[in-house]
């Protein structure tokens, strides 16, 4: 991935404008082909609707006909020198597990907020998850302007409304927008309606969110599968963080092994280079035992192994997480049952409030910082140092029932 490619997760309540705004978007950065125009303006028409550019995300016809975005989707535009991957993640209370995955591997947020409504229940929850996804950089749109009549008092009230919750959770926006994503005020050109607002339009406001330079950090690369072909073995896998290149020393991991990658292999590619983000097969030498779930990582600054995790913890499931339940745990191509061993700071993620500080489960939709334990050595990172080994899910039955980031590991 370029390094100048951002990926952000537009968030928030139930019709606030999220999929209107991205198609506002890549309308105004020139990101739609003709024939989607053409598509769009029928969608709408058919439909009983002006020009309606959530159209241009919502895949679903039922998604057009109830207006609602039910699942994650990721869009690509590009303004300027810069390229930014869009993730409209639905809003619904009843989708959030959608949201939750769409949004995991965003570096920044950009929180949707209907003028009139102000913050609703999935706004305050999406505030939290920020937190929990590890998304360090925040802006704040207020939509719908037009229906507050583009003042600024409405503006300024939910603005000190918002940055005051914001804080509560250690979110603080790096700009508060007034926009109206259905006319195109304040998204990429200045709106000539609000004179009284000086700030940077929402595209200027991107502009400026650093980009996360992957490829500075250590390296690892999570091997997903093994193939033998023509004679010769493949290692496939990812590159989550750092370069990889042809000769270079490595550490395989959990088994503590040092070994050297031979040569870099891509389809009609014949550079002897990886980084951040690139998907690759790697050959490394004959009688190293090599499977899916290993790491291999820079050799002077490798990663932790560890049996016992404390993770923050978003469950997902409809029936409780219960102390001493036993899952399946996933990080990265890595996959071992764990023990959930101590619950403890229940939250509820929309209020904020503390429920519980020693708890005996968690609910849906509720937050709580648990430990758990495996019965073998896990190759992870807490998230603030590596983002990529230090995101977790946690599976039951094959189905996805929770989420979180490593805070601690040993």
């Amino acid at each position: 991935m370029p390094d100048d490619r951002l990926k952000v997760a537009f968030l928030g309540h139930v019709d606030h404008g999220k999929s209107t705004l991205i198609g506002r978007l890549l309308y105004d950065t020139g990101s739609v082909p003709p024939d989607r125009l053409e598509e769009l303006r029928a969608a709408s028409v058919e439909r009983g609707f002006d020009t309606e550019f959530a159209f241009l995300l919502d895949q679903l016809v039922e998604e057009r006909d109830h207006a609602m975005t039910m699942d994650t989707a990721q869009h690509f535009f590009r303004a300027g020198a810069c390229e930014y991957v869009a993730i409209d993640a639905p809003g619904h209370r009843d989708l959030l597990r959608n949201m939750l995955t769409g949004a995991w591997e965003a570096q920044a947020a950009v929180l949707v907020v209907d003028a009139q409504q102000g913050l609703g229940e999935q706004t305050r929850r999406h505030a939290f998850l920020l937190t929990l996804l590890g998304i360090a950089h925040c802006l704040l749109a207020v939509n719908k302007m037009d229906a507050v009549g583009f003042e600024a008092g409405p503006f300024d009230a939910l603005r000190a409304d918002a940055q005051a919750f914001l804080a509560r959770v250690g979110v603080a926006p790096a700009a508060v927008v007034p926009i109206s994503a259905q006319r195109g005020d304040n998204v990429a050109v200045p709106s000539s309606r609000m004179p009284w607002y000086h700030g940077p339009t929402l595209l200027e406001a991107l502009d400026t969110v650093p980009r996360v330079r992957e490829a500075e950090l250590p390296m690892r690369f999570c091997v997903q599968d093994v193939y033998r072909f023509d004679g010769r073995r493949y290692v496939a896998g990812r590159v989550e963080s750092g370069t990889l290149r042809a000769g270079d020393r490595v550490l395989l991991l959990p088994e503590r092994v040092e070994t050297e990658v031979l040569t870099i292999e891509r389809f009609l590619s014949d550079r002897a280079a990886a980084e951040a983000g690139e998907s690759i097969a790697v050959t490394l030498p004959d009688g190293l035992a090599v499977r899916r779930g290993q790491v291999l990582c820079a050799p002077e600054r490798p990663p932790r192994l560890a049996t016992w995790l404390t993770a923050r913890l978003f469950w997902l499931a409809p029936r409780p997480l219960e102390r001493g339940a036993r899952l399946t745990l996933r990080v990265t191509t890595q996959e071992m049952p764990c023990r959930i061993t101590t619950i403890e700071r229940r939250t509820d993620s929309s209020s904020l409030d503390i429920l519980e500080e020693q708890a005996h489960e968690l609910a849906a939709a509720e937050v709580a910082e648990v430990s758990l334990e495996t019965p073998t050595p896990l190759t992870v990172e807490p998230a603030r140092d590596s983002p990529a080994l230090g995101r977790l899910i946690l599976e039951s039955d094959a189905q996805l029932v929770g989420a979180g980031l490593v805070v601690e590991a040993r």
